[in-house]
């Protein structure tokens, strides 16, 4: 299988240990009372009492610990979009809402769309990163290009069908199966937009926010879905669904009942629908688009019980400016790294999502699914990545606060019950109570290894 190596001792000796004392553990299925010891980056012991002394200790009598998030569809844009958010604010943002690693998306500028942008591209994050970041590359039927780009790291290839990242005339059958086919050979995880707008009026007039949704309608992911389905049966590589915005879809996904087969759901498409769209203009444009109050509901319904695989934020920076503009020009895309946590943390508070469920979808799942094999768990020999939360702090989201760049969000105003108190990443506190205590560099660029 695909492992991320271990960490090379040399990266981790000089690490300062660290004990947090007292805490509710959350282990496997379970709450537990006890203490963690965090020793050259790793999970050392869990225990009910640790004697010995630590350089740093914690006292968390009143915090939860759970696995370091693991956010597998982020866009931290940096390089030419440094405008909108660059590595540090991105992943400043990341650990302030308890996300200890990232997967980030190839439609960059440069896109990374080669080895040779993806070395390079992982270069530049290694000095700036505070939390673990992995890349996606964009999806290319080459098989030589595809395996180059799995030696230099990548963690999946991404296929964006509505626009290809790298050229790709993805309406051509024979195209799509040969960007399966190297997914296959190389082996390599393909991650799917899936839409179909082939069919959608271009020429139409569009003056408002609330028309664009309306066209750009459910129709389009579910075809593309089946279409995907299809072609990934004759060829049997892994693929994973982002996004999916009706219950419909995942059904689609599940009933295959395939381990080679993933789905994705955001905290946006289970909490919101339309209807906000109305209120709230591009503040609420992303695609897919925010479906019915109903689809949204039934959505819901479905993460609770557990049909999605994982859930992720789609976090995606723009100005202001590039999103206050008419409906055909405004950029699709909400910021999400600091307000998954506690929007979700409320759900469970409310009872309406179990905590298992929470870090299943918010840890282990993602680990699995991305063959990050010693993160998303609490175990002894785990890498020491965790989130100690609060889980009665109330709290109202407010984008003016946000370490992202972007200062918006559809969820302004909303209030929240339970908080990330720290993020400790590699074993060492990034984010106390609001403030970043990590450098850029603290994290470390997730690297796969070339075998499965």
């Amino acid at each position: 299988m695909n492992n991320l190596k271990s960490p090379e001792s040399k990266e981790t000796s000089g690490l300062p240990s660290l004990l947090i004392r007292d805490a509710h553990i959350w282990t496997k299925n379970d709450i537990t009372r006890g203490s963690v010891l965090i020793e050259h980056g790793r999970i050392q012991r869990i225990a009910r009492k640790i004697a010995e002394r630590a350089d740093e200790e914690i006292p968390a009598r009143r915090l939860l610990v759970i696995p370091g998030l693991i956010d597998g569809h982020v866009h931290l844009r940096d390089m030419k979009l440094s405008y909108k958010e660059d590595f540090t604010t991105g992943t400043a943002a990341a650990a302030a809402g308890g996300f200890t690693s990232v997967i980030d998306m190839p439609n960059s500028l440069p896109p990374t769309d080669s080895a040779e942008r993806l070395v390079e591209r992982a270069r530049r994050a290694s000095r700036k990163i505070l939390v673990n970041v992995g890349f996606h590359a964009a999806a290319l039927d080459d098989y030589d290009e595809v395996s180059a780009m799995k030696a230099a790291g990548a963690l999946s290839m991404k296929l964006y069908l509505p626009n290809p990242i790298a050229p790709l005339d993805v309406d051509d059958d024979k195209v799509v199966v040969r960007v399966l086919s190297a997914a296959k050979r190389a082996p390599l995880l393909l991650t799917v937009h899936a839409e179909d707008l082939t069919k959608l009026p271009r020429t139409r007039e569009i003056e408002t926010f609330a028309e664009l949704v309306r066209l750009r309608r459910g129709s389009a992911e579910t075809s593309a879905v089946r279409r995907i389905l299809r072609l990934q049966r004759r060829i049997g590589c892994r693929v994973h669904f982002c996004h999916v915005s009706l219950r419909s879809t995942l059904s689609a996904i599940s009933s295959r009942s395939s381990s080679s087969l993933s789905s994705e759901v955001t905290p946006h498409h289970t909490l919101l629908s339309e209807d906000r769209v109305k209120m709230l203009r591009w503040k609420a444009w992303m695609v897919p688009p925010l479906r019915s109050p109903k689809d949204t509901r039934q959505l819901f319904q479905a993460m609770k019980m557990g049909i999605p695989t994982i859930m992720a934020t789609d976090h995606a920076p723009h100005t202001i400016r590039e999103k206050a503009r008419p409906p055909r020009k405004s950029s699709p895309g909400i910021p999400g790294l600091e307000t998954a946590l506690p929007l979700m943390l409320t759900m469970v508070n409310k009872g309406k999502l179990s905590l298992g469920r929470l870090v299943s979808l918010l840890s282990t799942n993602p680990a699995k699914i991305f063959h990050l094999r010693s993160k998303g768990r609490l175990e002894t020999g785990a890498d020491g990545d965790l989130v100690l939360v609060d889980p009665k702090k109330r709290g109202v989201i407010d984008p003016a606060k946000f370490f992202s760049r972007a200062h918006y969000s559809p969820f302004e105003g909303w209030k929240t019950q339970g908080a990330v108190h720290t993020t400790i990443v590699n074993g060492s506190v990034v984010y106390r109570e609001g403030e970043i205590l990590g450098k850029p560099g603290a994290g470390r660029v997730l690297k796969a290894e070339v075998h499965e």
